[in-house]
């Protein structure tokens, strides 16, 4: 059964401690009047998040950190198609950069992805605890509780 409720009832910094430290493994969708952020949490640990914010995705933060060009992620994106893989994994496949980089990469994303979402008041939340499908990812494991403890940016 998933838990289900209102932002302003339930801070989006207290949902992430309980699923922490809870060690909960599922999936966690924000929905505010700008965005939605889904988050996958494994054991407590965030290991996927995705946004539906086009300025937040992976290949525009690539791009303003200046990791790849727009040009190398074209080419990304047209291998995407082609062979039906992530455009992370193509940027790999077409050595732009290396997993270390791309690792990265995704941490700060996750993070600011995090971030933002703790600064969220208004909205809903669903949580639907269940096991995860096994995916092909980089191993991202950001421990939530340790950057939204008082004092984090994610924390005040």
């Amino acid at each position: 059964m998933p838990i289900q409720g209102n932002l302003a009832t339930m801070p989006v910094a207290e949902l992430l401690m309980w699923i922490s430290r809870g060690r909960k493994t599922g999936t966690l969708e924000l929905r505010t009047s700008r965005t939605t952020e889904t988050m996958a949490f494994e054991s407590g640990e965030l290991i996927v998040s995705s946004s539906s914010d086009p300025e937040a995705t992976l290949g525009r933060l690539l791009i303003d950190s200046g990791v790849v060009t727009e040009e190398m992620h074209s080419r990304a994106r047209e291998l995407r198609e082609t062979k039906s893989i992530a455009v992370a994994k193509a940027l790999l496949d077409l050595e732009f950069l290396t997993e270390e980089e791309l690792l990265r990469c995704l941490r700060e994303k996750a993070e600011r992805e995090l971030f933002d979402a703790c600064e969220s008041v208004e909205g809903e939340f669903r949580f639907i605890e269940r096991d995860l499908p096994k995916l092909d990812l980089l191993p991202l494991r950001v421990d939530v509780a340790r950057m939204i403890r008082p004092g984090s940016k994610g924390g005040q």
